[in-house]
C-alpha cells in the first residue's frame, strides 16, 4: 500500500487557494494563474479517453509548451531578489515562525517611503 505524503501543518495555516478556471484567471488573475489554468484544462482534455486522436498531438504539444512557460516564468521570478526574499521569508515563517531572523519583523515590506528619508 502506498503511503500518502503527509506534512505537519502550522497553527493558523490556510488551505491552498482553489485554482482558478481559465475564464476566472483571464478576467482577474495573474499571467501565471492564467497559464496554470490553461495547463490544467489542456491536461484534462489530454487525459480524457474520449479525446479525438487528431487533437491529441496538438494538445500534448500545447501542454508541454505551457509547462515550459510556467517553469520559465517561475525561474524569472526567482531571479528577482525581492520575490526571492519574499518566498524565503514565507517559507521560514511556515516552518519556524519564531525564528531569530523573524524577530521584530512583521512582514517583508519593500515599499518605498520618501518621508522616511
Amino acid at each position: 500500500m502506498a503511503r500518502a505524503n503527509l506534512a505537519a501543518v502550522p497553527d493558523g495555516a490556510k488551505a491552498p487557494a482553489k485554482p482558478k478556471s481559465v475564464a476566472e484567471a483571464a478576467k482577474s488573475g495573474t499571467h501565471r494563474e492564467l497559464l496554470v489554468a490553461m495547463r490544467d484544462r489542456v491536461a484534462t482534455a489530454v487525459n480524457n479517453p474520449e479525446c479525438p486522436p487528431r487533437d491529441l498531438a496538438s494538445l500534448t504539444k500545447r501542454l508541454a509548451d505551457l509547462a515550459k512557460e510556467i517553469e520559465a516564468s517561475d525561474s524569472r521570478a526567482m531571479d528577482d531578489p525581492t520575490v526571492y526574499a519574499r518566498k524565503l521569508e514565507a517559507a521560514l515563517r511556515s516552518v519556524a515562525p519564531d525564528h531569530e531572523l523573524l524577530v521584530g519583523v512583521d512582514e517583508f515590506d519593500d515599499r518605498f517611503d520618501a518621508s522616511a528619508v
